[in-house]
């Protein structure tokens, strides 16, 4: 197999093309056709789909882990970023803080303690002198990603209406775009909306660091899918019904899935230029970021091609990255 140059992946992306303000009424936000290169308001997306469709939305919800509070000994500042849950009391959690991470040394805090009991990388695991949950509920705040500069007027619009379960640290952004309105036009059509889970971690924002692609060690997430779910997707498919994934993660969940026959667990699954879809006949996705995992599924999507695509996007000023515009892809293998 042909290995790909890392840098099949990168374009370069202005400053002024990522969407620091979130779209106030999300169905002003604008749709490319990657077929025809045309655009439309979001809120026309019902006339785009055909009525013999099945759309699948990721569930998970953005959970409010970032949690800012202060020492109380110095007074400097402390932020808790919490990963993962691992019992009551206990998380995996990024810190930040100007002063040293000591193992096993009580760090007494505005409104509740902590000790870090152990490292792994840059990843410690943390014990509470309270349930996790109730601190994530009465202090945390919402993660928006790196590149969005940090604006609580942001945080409801980087959640989706119709999340519901699961634990994510990032937006499934695709979703984004949708509103309730959306969904009921898209119903009324006769278009069936499906929903799976898969929880968003931060290894979605990590760029693609060996010199090729299949090199690189992608993040794994955890997911979950009905059987009756995935059987009514795979039934509908044999009826001739066209399968739109929204977001990259339900295209990778139900892909895997297809794969190995698993419904609930973890997934892997790095897909690049050379994969064959099984599931998925139309992908609907924000514009992504260079040298990113989610590139790859853009370039094992639409080809080659997907530079022109993208500087098309820019010279017709959409906007790029979480809050941002998105693009519809149809899957040809």
């Amino acid at each position: 197999m042909n290995k790909t140059p890392v840098s099949a992946l990168d374009y370069e992306l202005p400053y002024d093309s990522i969407a620091q303000e979130p779209y106030i009424n999300p169905e002003d936000s604008k749709l490319l056709d990657a077929s025809t290169k045309e655009i439309y308001k979001f809120s026309e997306i019902n006339k785009i789909i055909d009525s013999k469709s099945v759309m699948i939305f990721n569930s998970s919800q953005v959970v409010d882990v970032r949690i800012k509070t202060r020492k109380i000994k110095t007074g400097g500042k402390f932020e808790i970023f919490i990963l993962e849950i691992l019992n009551e009391n206990t998380a995996l959690c990024l810190i930040k803080t100007s002063g040293k991470k000591k193992l096993n040394e009580e760090v007494i805090l505005e409104n509740f303690n902590i000790t870090l009991v152990s490292q792994v990388e840059d990843k410690f695991k943390v014990i509470f002198s309270t349930s996790v949950i109730d601190i994530i509920q009465n202090f945390g705040i919402t993660p928006l990603p790196p590149y969005i500069i940090d604006k609580k007027h942001k945080y409801k619009y980087y959640k989706n209406f119709y999340s519901t379960q699961g634990f994510s640290t990032a937006s499934s952004t695709a979703g984004l775009h949708f509103t309730s309105d959306i969904f009921q036009k898209l119903t009324d059509k006769g278009i069936e909306i499906d929903f799976i889970n898969l929880d968003i971690g931060l290894g979605t924002f990590k760029p693609i660091s060996t010199d090729y692609v299949e090199d690189f060690n992608i993040h794994s997430e955890k997911y979950e899918i009905k059987k009756n779910t995935y059987e009514n997707i795979i039934q509908k498919k044999r009826d001739g019904y066209k399968i739109y994934c929204v977001g990259t993660t339900t295209l990778r969940a139900l892909e895997y899935a297809n794969i190995t026959s698993l419904f609930k667990g973890s997934t892997d699954l790095f897909i690049t230029k050379d994969f064959k879809f099984k599931i998925a006949d139309y992908l609907i996705t924000n514009f992504h970021a260079p040298r990113s995992t989610l590139i790859s599924i853009v370039h094992a999507v639409y080809g080659d091609n997907w530079k022109d695509l993208y500087n098309y996007a820019l010279k017709k000023e959409l906007k790029f990255l979480s809050f941002g515009d998105a693009v519809l892809f149809k899957i040809i293998n």
